[in-house]
């Protein structure tokens, strides 16, 4: 069973004792019944869920009078399921069963409730009804769920026992009214079946959270219906599109149809496929509010809730603080979406994220101060630019609920030069955190000796606080990357500033060749991948991790190095510096073989040609007689040094540069300055001894004799009989 347990919020201690723990959930099951007659109404719904890795008192939420509990069919108190504070303040309680669960065990939790309206905080344009009217044999119902973002406990726990919106699972509702003779309509978006009448089910698929689910009866006679069906490019397939409204609103039904297909085709278009199956379902009477491939809204709304199927409801959030990310870009999409508004840090910071992770409301200013940060992000791309990475960051997250930390890491690792500015955006903006004072000083090591000082003079071209696993395992041992599948790169984070991180990012980046001499930020930017974390206090460490895709994992036989920088408000590598000059970045130039003896391997590197550069070859002493030797990388070339040092004449036009243990020679290449690649060759002797081994530098200085450049080989003898396994490993 796939669960999102890794998006839930953690367990909590229980003031009385005992800790509350997520569930999740794999499928709901409710019947409501409306009891005309009675003027009431009464739910039953069942829950099968499985605990989470912590062991404790489940956490689920439903804002309805409890009249029965069961579970695993043995029946408990209705004091059983008490509204409980975790944290995010009064009106998002949840309520937690008083029984302990081991964790990783499945079971089956029922509920029995009389329906009222729910005991939740008020709010947003189109709340919750549930109203009778009529004479005794011909009563009339009106009821709509009434989601809304701006108060808590709002959505599918209003009516039914759900989980928060970090859980997804299958809904199926069962309405019945009773009682009345008259005839009643149910509009959603889920999958309607007509069991009788004025008795449906409906169902909504997997993906469904607590956010999905739209649902509104009225009487029938009361009720104006138009469809149409529109043909969506990147959807490939075509939708029926339904529209409804009541009979006294003076909605214009057919314009509204005319705009909302445009709408659609629009977005399908140019952010991507719309995901909601072959529905969207409106109804248009007052407020806005977005569901699952449909809305309820008005005619001034109606656009913003449909740009929402894709943004809020395609890609969805996987917790109230990140609920601010679609109304900010929804609305920088309504106010033209080319607003370009630098940020100014001189204003007072914002909370759009809360750290609170019980936290159930959508901050108001996500509207208008969400899109302002848009427009700061804009400022440092372009307008097309940002939403040409908002589109790839729609198409990656199809299948998968998304969080504050994951936009962010997109935009740094991707926008380019501006990355920093989107951290100090996102901390200041979108965070709320203060300017840090003290501030932090963050750090990678450069080598097991360096001790984080900026200035580092020794070997830093193979740092201990990178390294590559092939899975998201936690491992702390290097592994040699394999092409065709995802890998992880992991870096650790040290602190040895006297204040606070409290908000980070580190980018990753791999350069297909070993190289001598990185700069930041021209090298490192855009990057692969990027890793946020938050709250690394003074002398404290923490690894974090980022998933490099398949798709960009060079081919195997590659020879690459793997870059890192990390980035904080107030702490950020200067432009132009190099990995020996600021603790803030790091790479990893190794490159391990299994040789056998008589083979000669190369390694590509790049460098930097026309420049005073000398290359050295430091090789431990059971090595350092083999054969090494610098070669042009294309076949036929001949190149020979630039540099005239002292009384040494450059090397004559040729094929191959010898090299030798600590003597240096200038770097060869064409006169004319610039990047350039040229091949490291060592070759193993014939009786070399299987199982010799050693790491062989590369080493390049600069005209005063200081170290600005190195990569790293390193080789193990085996036997010569079998298959040669030569992998990339920095």
């Amino acid at each position: 069973m796939t669960t999102n347990f890794d998006l839930a919020p953690p367990p909590a201690a229980l003031a009385g004792g005992g800790v509350a723990v997520p569930i999740d959930i794999s499928t709901i099951d409710a019947h409501l019944t409306f009891d005309a007659a009675a003027q009431a109404a009464h739910g039953a719904a069942s829950l099968a869920f499985v605990v989470g890795p912590t062991a404790g008192r489940p956490v689920f939420d439903l804002r309805q009078t409890v009249t029965q509990v069961v579970l695993d069919g043995s029946a408990l108190p209705v004091t059983a399921v008490p509204l409980v504070d975790l944290g995010g303040g009064p009106g998002a309680e949840v309520r937690v069963l008083d029984a302990v669960l081991d964790s990783g065990t499945g079971h089956t939790l029922a509920v029995g409730y009389d329906v009222g309206l729910p005991a939740s905080p008020p709010g947003g344009g189109y709340p919750p009804h549930l109203v009778w009217s009529g004479p005794a044999g011909a009563r009339r119902l009106q009821w709509n769920v009434g989601f809304t973002d701006l108060a808590p406990a709002r959505y599918l726990e209003s009516w039914v026992p759900a989980n928060l919106i970090w859980d997804q699972y299958t809904v199926t509702w069962e309405v019945t009214i009773t009682g009345t003779t008259v005839a009643h309509t149910l509009i959603t978006n889920g999958a309607l079946t007509t069991l009788g009448p004025n008795h449906w089910s409906v169902a909504f698929p997997s993906r469904s959270t607590a956010l999905s689910t739209l649902i509104e009866v009225r009487p029938a006679d009361e009720l104006l219906s138009q469809t149409t069906h529109v043909a969506l490019p990147a959807a490939g397939r075509t939708i029926t599109v339904q529209a409804w409204t009541t009979t006294s609103s003076g909605i214009d039904l057919a314009a509204a149809l005319a705009d909302l297909s445009a709408w659609l085709v629009e977005d399908d278009s140019q952010i991507g496929p719309y995901l909601h199956g072959d529905r969207f379902v409106t109804f248009l009477l007052q407020g806005g509010m977005e569901y699952d491939g449909g809305c309820t809204a008005t005619r001034g709304t109606l656009r913003h809730e449909t740009f929402h199927s894709w943004w809020g409801r395609g890609v969805k959030p996987a917790g109230q603080p990140d609920g601010w990310i679609d109304e900010a870009w929804n609305t920088y999409h309504d106010n033209g979406g080319a607003t370009v508004d630098p940020f100014n840090f001189a204003e007072p910071a914002q909370t759009l994220c809360s750290r609170e992770p019980y936290s159930r409301i959508t901050p108001g200013a996500s509207y208008s101060g969400g899109a302002r940060v848009f427009a700061g992000i804009a400022a440092v791309s372009s307008p097309p630019a940002l939403t040409a990475l908002m589109s790839g960051f729609y198409s990656a997250h199809l299948d998968r609920l998304i969080t504050t930390l994951t936009l962010e890491e997109h935009l740094v690792a991707r926008i380019g030069a501006g990355a920093p500015d989107v951290v100090d955006g996102f901390h200041h903006f979108i965070y709320g955190f203060a300017d840090p004072s003290p501030i932090p000083d963050l750090w990678l090591r450069d080598d097991p000796g360096h001790t984080g000082s900026e200035q580092w003079t020794g070997r830093f071209w193979d740092s201990p606080d990178l390294w590559i696993r092939h899975a998201d395992d936690g491992g702390t041992v290097h592994q040699a990357p394999v092409a065709g599948q995802d890998n992880w790169f992991y870096a650790r984070i040290r602190n040895r500033g006297a204040g606070a991180a409290r908000h980070f990012m580190v980018v990753f980046n791999v350069r297909q060749y070993s190289g001598v001499e990185f700069v930041w930020p021209s090298d490192y930017l855009p990057g692969i991948a990027a890793a946020g974390g938050f709250d690394l206090g003074p002398g404290q460490e923490v690894i974090v991790r980022a998933r490099w895709p398949a798709a960009l994992v060079p081919p195997a036989g590659t020879h690459a190095c793997w870059l890192a920088a990390v980035l904080s408000r107030a702490d950020r590598p200067v432009a132009g510096a190099h990995v020996w000059e600021h603790g803030n970045l790091a790479q990893k130039n190794l490159t391990i073989h299994r040789v056998q003896p008589g083979q000669t391997i190369t390694v590509p590197f790049g460098y930097l040609a026309g420049l005073a550069r000398r290359l050295e070859v430091h090789a431990p002493v059971q090595v350092r007689q083999w054969a090494f030797s610098l070669r042009p990388r294309s076949p036929g070339s001949q190149w020979r040094s630039p540099v005239i040092e002292g009384s040494t004449r450059p090397a004559s036009p040729g094929r191959t540069m010898p090299l030798a243990h600590g003597q240096p020679v200038p770097v060869p290449g064409p006169q004319a300055p610039g990047s350039t690649v040229a091949v490291f060759a060592i070759t193993v002797p014939a009786d070399a001894t299987p199982g010799m081994s050693g790491v062989i530098d590369l080493v390049a200085r600069d005209e005063r004799g200081s170290v600005v450049g190195g990569i790293a080989v390193e080789l193990t003898v085996v036997k010569p009989t079998g298959q040669i396994d030569e992998r990339l490993r920095q």
